[in-house]
């Protein structure tokens, strides 16, 4: 079972996804072959992956609160639920490694290290979201010297085909978050994974 975030992510945040690359297809084609003159549509492809992100992740933050919530006394859920939110680094920050960390963190357990338990590959795919995220300030700031460093470097290519598979390792980064923070959430409260 998933949360009611990851579902929404597997749906409607991916589907918005798809509507920009069916968009994408129809002006490109979706054939093999080099497309030439594509260079700003491809980076909006990340600057939208990053920002439905960023999404799934408030909206699992939301889902992990008012489950720790819920596990509260009548009278301390209003104050509980005003710490949690309070300062919510998410809804001005980018999702970094360290925001989810800190706004997790507030649930009574390490995200971060949970995740880096889980194994090397989660701990790749961590990094690669933090240069995602700088993919995507680079693009949003029009900071061409940054998007060279970075397209330079080699691990971030505005090409469809690097989306991909940059998708492909974010969807699989939402659902390890998503299961590590039921367990966490099962550890911290003393109950079953609430998904």
């Amino acid at each position: 079972m998933a949360s009611t975030a990851l579902a929404r992510w597997r749906t409607s945040r991916i589907g918005r996804l798809a509507e920009l690359e069916g968009v994408h297809a129809n002006l490109v084609g979706s054939g093999a072959g080099r497309k030439w003159g594509t260079t700003q549509l491809n980076r909006s492809l990340f600057f939208a992956l990053m920002a439905q992100f960023q999404g799934f992740c408030r909206d699992l933050h939301d889902e992990a609160t008012r489950v720790h919530v819920d596990a509260a006394t009548e009278g301390q859920k209003q104050t509980l639920h005003l710490l949690i939110r309070q300062g919510r680094r998410l809804d001005t920050h980018n999702p970094r490694r360290s925001v989810l960390g800190h706004d997790f963190a507030r649930l009574g357990f390490s995200l971060i290290e949970d995740l880096k338990a889980a194994g090397p590959e989660v701990g790749a795919q961590l990094e690669m979201l933090d240069l995602l995220v700088d993919y995507r300030n680079a693009v949003g700031h029009g900071d061409e010297v940054r998007i060279e460093m970075i397209e330079g470097a080699g691990r971030v290519k505005a090409t469809k085909r690097s989306y991909v598979e940059h998708r492909r390792s974010i969807d699989g980064l939402a659902g390890t978050i998503d299961v590590t923070i039921a367990a966490g959430l099962a550890r911290v409260l003393g109950t079953p994974p609430p998904w």
